[in-house]
């Protein structure tokens, strides 16, 4: 029973959580059935570990039945029956939480039942309720959609048409007002995450519609900006359609790194992840003034725990390396190790280790201890596609920096069929992966010739419009420039 999906849920459930479930269970309302109920108990008392030994069926159901002989039917049915429960508590849960959900069903109700009276005092509670929100987003929206929907239904059965008084008003636009904002919402953080995806992956989406609503909320519908959800994912999908407004860069990353922004956690992490990877592209450029917006970035994601997608998930693990990474390029060495020592148990169990390494192999190439970085790289597996690519960069500079041409050529070879043969890589990653081989090639040519023109290498590394690394490539022509001139 250890692998089952009742103890997979169980296992993640909190104490509170337990609790309430147990007497969700005990209510006769939602179970009579006394072998679930016991069944229940026997595992509470095992949560949140079930060690394996303990929750095999036919142990369990001897404890529980005794002197009955085994029956694996009837046990898998109380298991199915407990997990059915299980499920109908988390649906439950979500909706007592989620914001007037349960007032909603109760005038709907009310109406069904004929009794309008009592669902327009519902409804009247329920918008002053809603009215008290400082944030609106798309859940709020939704939620008065909802409402002047059923204030409809109230409207359309006592309407009666007798004098001019009577003529319909704009309150009747609420309805759909609100359905408008509601969309737009939504649609924009769609096409905000579809664009961001192109930064990570090769993929391209038609996004037909998207040119409508930008003109749309830059004409006529601009008085819907006023709304600063909707006016932060408009100005992002803005910023990721034109990366090259810098301006906006700043003003969006100023009020998503200000508590007093209403918008929503899973908000302020997705427009943060979004001018994070526009700075790493501007970075790529040459721009090395972005390294410090991105650490101040990072710091406030750590400080306010936002490093993970999902919530209540492990920490994110790309955004983990390109903290790590962010705050070497700034010589935060201490901060680094503290960071990493805090947070790598948050990582997924299955790579926690191998992020581990990698961190902690950059640590030691930036203190210039090569050979501990080596040893720490060698552990490190080909996890997923941002793995590939920065392992095989750090072994490369590593290799060059311990004076191993050779092996940095076969690392450089086997780069270059990579990146020609990954079909997830996306057309800037290989363009910039693609200059950093070319400019290594050129490097570990250099050291054996002098007909290598270094200064003309350096100025092509510094005009190079996108390639990874170019802090590094420009140090080592230096260094070569320097020890050729002696």
């Amino acid at each position: 029973m250890q692998k089952t999906y009742l103890v997979e849920i169980l296992s993640r459930l909190s104490s509170k959580q337990m609790r309430e479930l147990g007497d969700f269970i005990k209510s006769p309302f939602f179970n009579k059935n006394e072998s679930t109920e016991k069944l229940f108990e026997y595992l509470r008392n095992l949560h949140p570990e079930f060690r394996p030994e303990k929750i095999k069926k036919e142990l369990v159901f001897s404890k529980l039945f005794f002197p009955a002989e085994y029956n694996d039917s009837f046990m898998r049915m109380i298991i199915f029956k407990l997990t059915e429960l299980t499920e109908d508590f988390l649906a439950y849960s979500e909706m007592s939480k989620t914001l007037a959900a349960k007032e909603l069903y109760v005038a709907q109700s009310l109406l069904d039942l004929g009794l309008d009276k009592s669902a327009k005092k519902t409804i009247t509670h329920t918008e002053k309720k809603l009215n008290q929100i400082k944030l609106h987003d798309s859940r709020y929206f939704e939620r008065k959609f909802e409402l002047e929907k059923l204030k409809d239904i109230i409207y359309s059965r006592s309407y009666i048409a007798t004098t001019v008084k009577d003529k319909p008003d704009k309150s009747l636009l609420a309805e759909s007002d609100n359905l408008t904002y509601f969309y737009l919402i939504m649609v924009l953080q769609r096409y905000r995450y579809l664009l961001n995806k192109s930064f990570t992956v090769d993929t391209e989406f038609e996004l037909d519609f998207l040119p409508y609503i930008m003109s749309f909320l830059e004409k006529e519908g601009k008085p819907y900006l006023q709304n600063k959800v909707l006016s932060l994912a408009y100005r992002q999908v803005k910023l990721l359609l034109d990366t090259s407004n810098e301006v906006l860069m700043y003003e969006l990353k100023k009020e998503l790194c200000n508590d007093a922004t209403p918008i929503e956690k899973f908000d302020r992490r997705d427009g943060l992840t979004i001018l994070a990877n526009i700075c790493i592209e501007k970075v790529y450029s040459g721009k090395k003034e972005f390294y410090k917006m991105m650490f101040e970035m990072n710091r406030y994601i750590v400080e306010r725990n936002l490093y993970n997608r999902v919530q209540g998930g492990f920490f994110d693990k790309d955004v983990f390396t390109n903290i790590v990474i962010i705050a070497l390029g700034q010589n935060e060495i201490k901060w680094v190790e503290e960071f990493i020592e805090t947070n790598y148990t948050k990582l997924p169990p299955d790579i926690r280790e191998n992020e581990r390494n990698y961190c902690y192999c950059k640590i030691c190439e930036k203190k210039g201890d090569y050979k501990a970085a080596k040893e720490y790289i060698s552990k490190v597996a080909y996890t997923d596609v941002h793995m590939k690519v920065n392992a095989r960069i750090t072994r490369t500079t590593i290799e060059y920096e311990l004076g191993n041409i050779e092996e940095v050529l076969n690392e450089l070879e086997n780069f270059r069929k990579y990146t020609q043969n990954d079909k997830l890589l996306s057309k800037s990653n290989r363009k910039i992966c693609g200059n950093f081989i070319k400019f290594v090639n050129k490097l570990c040519k250099a050291r054996y010739s002098f007909k290598v023109n270094l200064q003309a290498l350096k100025e092509e590394i510094t005009a190079c419009e996108m390639v990874n690394h170019r802090r590094w490539l420009l140090e080592k022509t230096d260094e070569l420039i320097q020890r050729k001139s002696i």
